[in-house]
C-alpha cells in the first residue's frame, strides 16, 4: 500500500479497530487507456465522481485513491454493502459510449488502527480484501466469510449472497470462504475466480499470515521483470523462503504455464537437483534420452516461474543448473534462495534484509510502534499462542528491546513470541542472553534446522571453510562493526595462541569477501568509507565458537591493541583542525573501545596500564560527544585497576581528566596535581589540566577571584608548554572569570586572543567556546542583539561538531537572550528545543535546569500556575539525581522566585509546587511542553 494523506473530510469519527474496508480498481484499465487516448481521463473522472459520492453518501472514508483503484473504511458492514450495492448499480447505469467501465469490488471486515496522517495500520486485514477483490472481474462483488456473517441477517430487499466455496487467495495462508453478491438487473454470472487454483502451481498453504515486507515484494518483482534469474541472499531466519513464495503468488497471472516450488533442503547430492526439479513435473528418465533433455523439452517454450529454495549446501550443481536450463528455455524465469548468490552471468541478486526494528532508546508510541514490522511479526506470533496478548505501556519497552536485540530475523522473533504464553514479554527480554537456550521450540513440521535458533545457525557455520569459520569466530571480538584494516590487524597471524590454523593478513580480503556473499557478515552502506559488521545474533553465536576455541586471550589482547593505538593518535587530532571526522571516527568505534577496556579490566598489570591509556586519550571525545558519565566511570575502574602498574605521568592526567569529566574539580584533580608536582618537568601538563579543571569549578562556585587565580596559573604553564588547545580553553575561562567581576576591560582582549588562535588552527571547538564567552560577555553588558549573534554562530559550529551538551546549553543561552530583549516566543522556543534534547539523554540534572528555564520564562510572562508547578518539578528531579543548583545559577532562580511570589499567596504556591514534585519525569516534560504554549 501506498501511503498517501487523507482524501475526504468526515464529519463524524474515522473509522478505526474493527474496520469494513472496500477496496475497488476498474478491470483492464490499462487497455481501456490505451484504447481511449482522447476519452479515458474523462471516463475516469466520471468513474471517480460516482465512487466518491457513493462511498461519502454511505459514511465511508476514502483513505486512498491509486490510479483508478479506490480504498474506502467503514464503520459497519453494512454500510459498506449499501454502498457496493449502490456504486454498481449507478456505474452500470452510466453511459459509457464504446468503453464501458466495469468496477471490481472486495468487502471485508478485520482489524486495523487508523494513523494520524489518515492510512491504515493493519497490513492482514488491508491484504486480505486487496486479494478478495483481485480475484474477481468487472462487476463482480466479493465478501469474505467475516463480512458475510455481518450482512447475512440485514440484507437489502432483493439482494442476496452466492456462496463460491473456499479459494485461496494469492496471499497462502488458509482458504478464504468467498460470497457474491448478487444484485437485481445486473449480471451475476462470471468466469471462475481467479484464485490459486485458477493457475497451474504447486505452492504450498501456509498456516502463518504473511507480514511486512511491501517494499521488498516490489523491488523483487521488477528485478524478474528485467532478469531470468533472480537469487534471494541472506543470513539464516531472515524469511526468505517465504518472502519467494509471496511474490511467487502475486505473480501467478504472469505465467501462462505456472509457478513451481522446489524445495532443494531435503537433497544432499548435487546431482539429484535435475531430478527434484523434474519430479516436481511428473518426469521420469526413459530409455536413450536422459533426464535433463527430457526436463529441458518439457520446459524450452513454457511460461513459467521456477522456485529453487535453500540452494545454498548444493550451490555450485544450483548454478550449473540455472546457467544451463536458462539457456535452453527461453521463456524461463528462476526465483532462487540461498545464502549467498549462484554466480552465474545475468543473476540478479537481491539481498533480504532483517525486517525494520524500532529504536529501543527512541521508542515511538505505543500507536505506532506497530508500524515496524518485526513488532507486527511478534504481536501476530503471539496472538496466536496467547490470544489475550497485546502491547501495553508497560511491555512495550521490553518488546522494543526484543525485536532489536534479535535484529528483526523472522525466525528468531517468531521463536521468542512462542514463548508469550509461558513467559511476560519482560521477563522475555531479560532473558535474552542466552538466546540460543530460550528460542527453541518451533514447528515440528518445520526443517529441523528452522525449529531452534542454533541450528539454524549451525547449518551455516558448517557449510563453512575451517579457514572461514576461523575467521568468523575471531571476528566476534569486534563490537559494532570494523573496517578491513581493523580486522587485518586483530585476526591475522600465524601466532596466535590456540589457533589450529593460521590465516595470513593477505588472506583476510578474500575470506571477508567469502563470509559476506554468504550473508554473515554486512558490508555497511550507511557507513563513511568501507566498514563491516555483523547481526548480533550470529556475533553471539560466533562468539561461543570462539570462546570453546581457545584462543581467546591472545586475539583480544590484539584488538585492545589496535583500539589503544587509535585512541591515542585521536587524542591530538579531536582538539584540531580535523576533530569534526576525527569525533566521527570514535563515535563509529564506541562499541569497540567500550569492549576493549572492559577486556583491559581482566587483572593483567599491563591490560590495565593499556587501558588507562585508551581511556584517558578518550577523555575529550567523551565530553564532547555527551558522554562524560560514562568516560569519568570507565577513568574511574581503570585508575582503580591499575593503580600498582600505571606509568606515572600517565597516572596524573588520567586524574586531572576523571576529575573534569566528572565534576571540573574535585578529589581526583587535587590528586592528580599533587601527583603533577611531585613529578617536577614531567608533570607540567598534569598541573595545568589540573588547575584549568579546578578553575572552571571555581567559577561554577560563583568563587570568581579563586577562579581567575586557578585559571592564570593554569595558563602561564600551557603557554610554557606551548600547548595551544591548552592556552584557548584557559583563556576563556579567564575570562569569565573576570567578567563575572564587572573586569570587562582586562577580559575582552584574551576573548580576541582565544578566538585568533582558534581560528589559526581551525579548531572548530574553541572557535565555537570563544564565540559563546564573548556572547556570554555582550550579555553582562546588557547588548542582547550581539550577544545573540555570536551565540548564534556558536551554535553552528557545534552543531557541526555533534557536542550534544555544548548545543543544549547553547540553546539556554539562546533562550535566555531572547527573554532578555522581550522576545518570550523565541525564547520558550529555544529552551523547549533545549529540554527536548535533555530528555532524549535522559539527563535529570539537564532537564531539571530546562524546567527551570521554562519556568522562568512563564513567570516574566505572568503565567505564576505553570511556572510553579515547573519549579516543583525541577526541584524533586535535582533531589533525586543529587544535583543542587550551582551558585552561579541561584541568581535567577531567586529571580524567579521573587517574580512567582506578588502574583500567588504562599498556599496556592505550596499546592502548586507540590503538584509539580509528584510529577514523573515523562509527565513534567510533557507538562513543561505543553503549558508553555497556553
Amino acid at each position: 500500500m501506498i501511503n498517501s494523506h487523507p482524501l475526504t473530510p468526515s464529519p463524524q469519527p474515522l473509522p478505526s479497530g474493527t474496520v469494513t474496508f472496500l477496496f475497488t480498481d476498474i478491470e483492464g484499465s490499462t487497455k481501456l487507456a490505451q484504447a481511449n487516448p482522447a476519452t479515458w481521463r474523462q471516463l475516469q473522472e466520471r468513474h471517480h465522481a460516482i465512487l466518491r459520492k457513493t462511498i461519502e453518501a454511505h459514511n465511508g472514508y476514502v483513505f486512498q485513491i491509486i490510479g483508478d483503484a479506490f480504498c474506502a473504511a467503514f464503520a459497519t458492514a453494512g454500510d459498506a454493502l449499501r454502498a457496493s450495492i449502490k456504486a454498481q448499480t449507478d456505474l452500470n447505469a452510466e453511459d459509457w459510449g464504446t468503453s464501458p467501465i466495469k468496477v471490481r469490488m472486495g468487502l471485508h471486515t478485520g482489524q486495523a488502527e487508523l494513523q494520524a496522517n489518515g492510512d491504515y495500520v493493519g497490513y492482514v486485514s488491508l491484504s486480505r480484501v486487496q486479494r478478495l477483490m483481485s480475484a474477481g472481474h468487472g462487476g463482480q462483488v466479493l465478501l469474505s466469510l467475516a463480512t458475510q456473517e455481518l450482512v447475512r441477517d440485514d440484507l437489502p430487499k432483493e439482494i442476496t449472497l452466492r456462496d463460491m466455496g473456499e479459494h485461496r487467495l494469492k496471499d497462502l495462508i488458509r482458504p478464504e470462504h468467498v460470497f457474491q453478491l448478487v444484485i437485481p438487473n445486473l449480471p451475476s454470472e462470471f468466469a471462475p475466480l481467479k484464485t490459486l487454483e485458477a493457475f497451474p502451481n504447486n505452492l504450498p498453504i501456509q498456516m502463518t499470515s504473511f507480514i511486512g515486507r511491501e517494499n521488498e515484494i516490489a523491488e523483487i518483482k521488477q528485478e524478474l521483470s528485467a532478469h531470468h534469474l533472480v537469487t534471494l541472499t541472506g543470513s539464516g531466519g531472515t524469511g526468505k523462503t517465504r518472502l519467494s513464495l509471496q511474490v511467487a503468488a502475486d505473480l501467478l497471472g504472469q505465467y501462462e504455464d505456472g509457478v513451481w516450488f522446489i524445495e532443494l533442503a531435503p537433497l544432499t547430492d548435487p546431482a539429484l537437483v535435475v531430478q527434484g526439479v523434474a519430479s516436481t513435473f511428473g518426469l521420469k528418465e526413459e530409455a536413450g534420452r536422459s533426464l535433463e533433455t527430457a526436463l529441458k523439452d518439457y520446459l524450452r517454450e513454457k511460461s513459467l516461474l521456477l522456485i529453487l529454495d535453500n540452494c545454498e549446501h548444493l550451490i555450485a550443481a544450483c548454478a550449473q543448473f540455472a546457467d544451463t536450463f536458462l539457456h535452453a528455455c527461453p521463456k524461463l524465469k528462476i526465483l532462487a534462495s540461498s545464502r549467498e548468490a549462484l554466480g552465474i552471468a545475468g543473476e540478479s541478486a537481491y539481498h533480504v534484509p532483517s525486517l525494520s526494528v524500532p529504536d529501543p532508546n527512541h521508542l515511538p508510541s505505543i500507536e505506532t510502534l506497530s508500524q515496524y514490522d518485526a513488532v507486527r511479526l511478534f504481536i501476530d506470533r503471539a496472538v496466536m499462542v496467547q490470544p489475550a496478548f497485546a502491547i501495553t505501556n508497560q511491555n512495550a519497552p521490553a518488546l522494543a528491546q526484543i525485536c532489536y536485540r534479535l535484529d528483526g530475523i523472522p525466525l528468531a522473533i517468531e521463536l521468542a513470541a512462542s514463548r508469550v504464553k509461558a513467559l511476560k514479554v519482560e521477563d522475555l527480554e531479560k532473558r535474552l542472553d542466552d538466546r540460543f537456550r530460550l528460542l527453541t521450540g518451533g514447528s515440528r513440521t518445520a526443517l529441523p534446522r528452522q525449529q531452534t535458533l542454533r541450528a539454524l545457525i549451525d547449518w551455516s557455520y558448517d557449510l563453512l571453510s575451517e579457514p572461514e569459520r576461523l575467521l568468523l569466530r575471531r571476528l566476534s571480538v569486534f563490537a559494532g562493526g570494523w573496517t578491513l584494516e581493523a580486522l587485518e590487524s586483530v585476526c591475522a597471524d600465524n601466532d596466535i595462541v590456540g589457533a589450529s590454523l593460521a590465516l595470513a593478513r593477505d588472506d583476510i580480503l578474500d575470506l571477508t569477501t567469502h563470509l559476506v556473499d554468504k550473508s554473515l557478515i554486512i558490508l555497511d552502506e550507511q557507513a563513511k568509507g568501507t566498514r563491516y559488521r555483523i547481526l548480533e545474533t550470529i556475533r553471539q553465536y560466533a562468539r561461543e565458537k570462539f570462546l570453546e576455541s581457545g584462543e581467546g586471550l591472545d586475539v583480544r589482547n590484539r584488538h585492545l591493541d589496535y583500539f589503544l593505538s587509535l585512541a591515542e593518535r585521536a587524542e591530538p587530532e579531536v582538539q584540531g583542525a580535523e576533530q569534526q571526522a576525527w569525533l566521527d571516527r570514535l563515535e563509529v568505534d564506541h562499541d569497540n573501545f567500550r569492549a576493549a577496556l572492559e577486556w583491559s579490566l581482566g587483572g593483567e598489570e599491563t591490560r590495565a596500564e593499556a587501558g588507562l591509556r585508551m581511556a584517558g586519550s578518550l577523555w575529550w571525545f567523551w565530553f564532547m560527544r555527551g558522554y562524560s558519565n560514562e568516560g569519568g566511570e570507565w577513568l574511574e575502574r581503570i585508575l582503580i585497576a591499575s593503580q600498582t602498574s600505571a606509568d606515572l605521568v600517565t597516572r596524573a592526567k588520567a586524574l586531572c581528566k576523571v576529575g573534569w569529566l566528572k565534576s571540573f574539580g574535585g578529589t581526583r584533580t587535587e590528586e592528580g596535581l599533587a601527583l603533577g608536582r611531585t613529578l617536577g618537568l614531567a608533570g607540567r601538563e598534569s598541573m595545568a589540566l589540573a588547575l584549568w579543571g579546578m578553575g572552571a569549578w571555581a567559577y561554577y562556585q560563583a568563587e570568581y577571584a579563586r577562579a581567575k587565580s586557578l585559571e592564570e596559573e593554569s595558563l602561564n604553564l600551557f603557554r610554557e608548554l606551548g600547548h595551544r588547545w591548552g592556552i584557548c580553553e584557559t583563556l576563556c575561562w579567564l575570562e569569565s572569570a573576570m567578567s563575572a567581576q564587572g573586569d570587562y576591560q582586562q577580559a575582552a582582549p584574551l576573548f580576541e586572543e582565544s578566538l585568533t588562535l582558534a581560528r589559526h588552527a581551525r579548531d572548530s571547538n574553541e572557535i565555537g567556546w570563544s564565540l559563546w564567552q564573548l556572547g556570554g560577555l555582550a550579555m553582562t553588558q546588557g547588548n542582547f542583539e550581539q550577544a545573540t549573534t555570536f551565540l548564534e554562530e556558536s551554535l553552528a559550529l557545534y552543531k557541526e561538531i555533534k557536542s550534544p551538551q555544548s548545543i543544549t546549553w547553547l540553546l539556554g543561552a539562546l533562550g535566555n537572550a531572547a527573554l532578555y530583549k522581550g522576545d518570550y516566543q523565541q525564547a520558550v522556543s529555544r529552551y523547549e528545543e533545549a529540554l527536548a534534547l535533555y530528555w532524549e539523554r535522559g539527563d535529570e540534572r539537564r532537564i531539571a535546569e530546562g524546567l527551570e528555564q521554562l519556568a522562568n520564562a512563564a513567570a516574566v510572562r505572568k503565567q505564576p500556575e505553570q511556572a510553579a508547578r515547573l519549579l516543583g518539578a525541577a526541584e524533586a528531579l535535582r533531589d533525586s539525581s543529587g544535583a543542587a543548583l550551582h551558585p552561579f545559577q541561584r541568581a535567577d532562580y531567586e529571580r524567579c522566585l521573587e517574580m512567582l511570589r506578588p502574583q500567588l499567596d504562599e498556599a496556592r504556591l505550596a499546592v502548586l509546587w507540590a503538584a509539580g514534585r509528584a510529577m514523573t519525569m515523562k509527565q513534567a516534560v510533557a507538562f513543561a511542553l505543553e503549558s508553555t504554549h497556553e
